[in-house]
């Protein structure tokens, strides 16, 4: 009885030392949703406003939304700040496929204040001598990302803002949270029909 009485003992001090471990630990992403449409649905605000825009902001509909007859909610939208423009007219389409450098990272979280950088598409910082563009079909990457690149033009250099609805949504990928905006640095290299083949 009084071995047993030892071994709960034991398991109880333990309990309340992992306990302890648990508090001290770094909880990355507290209230990821929530800080996440906050964010997004005041960057909105703020860039929707023609006074704040300054012709470098821009906030653009989903290319998947209604153009009549519907009411849209700010996460019906990405954000995009123009960092170069050129005065090309044309876009890609959906249905084409794209040359790209991008870095995509989150918003800032606990030990990452500049966000965490979940994916790019050349190493350290952005030399057009050397790095080598990403080839992607328009079509196949998510909603934001496809609705900047078909209002771009070849040479743009863009940071769009995509909320997560028009991202992954509520599915974490990898080293993406669920509820996560994206922040891509996104320079628009080339574009052409798929029927014209791959190109070099």
């Amino acid at each position: 009885m009084k071995f047993r009485n030892i071994i709960w003992g034991l398991l109880a001090v333990l309990a309340l030392a992992s306990c302890k471990e648990e508090d001290d630990a770094v909880e990355e992403y507290a209230n990821w949703q929530e800080t996440n449409d906050a964010f997004f649905s005041r960057l909105v605000s703020e860039k929707s406003s023609s006074a704040s825009t300054q012709n470098t902001w821009v906030v653009i509909p989903c290319y998947t939304m209604p153009t009549v007859g519907y009411t849209l909610n700010y996460y019906d939208n990405i954000v995009a700040e123009k960092l170069e423009q050129v005065s090309l007219t044309t876009s890609p389409l959906l249905t084409d496929s794209v040359k790209v450098h991008y870095v995509g990272h989150l918003l800032p979280s606990t030990s990452y204040p500049q966000g965490l950088v979940f994916d790019r598409s050349y190493v350290g910082n952005f030399d057009p001598e050397l790095a080598t563009p990403t080839k992607l079909s328009v079509l196949n990457v998510v909603k934001g990302f496809s609705t900047a690149l078909m209002r771009m033009h070849r040479g743009d250099y863009w940071r769009i803002y995509i909320p997560y609805q028009l991202g992954y949504g509520g599915t974490a990928r990898s080293s993406i949270p669920a509820y996560s905006t994206l922040v891509f640095d996104l320079r628009l290299e080339d574009f052409w029909q798929k029927t014209q083949g791959d190109r070099e």
